[in-house]
């Protein structure tokens, strides 16, 4: 596939999975044999990891803002928002609104995501969910 396919293969699983909320999006757009962050996940194990960020974030919204792509690679950086509604790293829900970012780094293979490396700013996304 081109860079620029698989900048939109990016673009277009995280729409679906996040945005569009569709259950069926890491079956369609991800390998088999998936891998996050060198951990074996295949399409389901990805999916709970999905699920587990909506069911904490009802309201989920997910903007890439930068995409740079080389062979196989595309790097994203993306912002992320929603309200704190369920159970996330051990903080009950606060009904807090918050905002945090993350950086991607996904591998395609035979048209599909086969590896990501994820950044994800957990440090900052805590410091909203505190008591303050």
């Amino acid at each position: 596939m081109s860079t620029k396919k698989n900048v939109e293969l990016v673009k277009h699983f995280y729409e679906e999975a996040i945005n569009k909320r569709d259950s069926t999006a890491c079956e369609r757009r991800l390998s088999e044999d998936f891998v996050h962050n060198g951990e074996f996940r295949g399409q389901a194990g990805q999916q709970k990891a999905v699920d587990a960020f909506l069911e904490a974030f009802p309201d989920l919204k997910h903007r890439t803002h930068m995409t740079v792509a080389e062979d196989d690679k595309v790097a994203a950086h993306q912002r992320w928002s929603g309200t704190h509604h369920g159970l996330f790293l051990g903080f009950e829900p606060t009904g807090k609104k918050v905002e945090f970012t993350s950086t991607a780094v996904l591998q395609i293979h035979d048209g599909r995501i086969a590896q990501a490396w994820d950044e994800v700013d957990l440090l900052g996304l805590s410091l909203q969910l505190r008591d303050d």
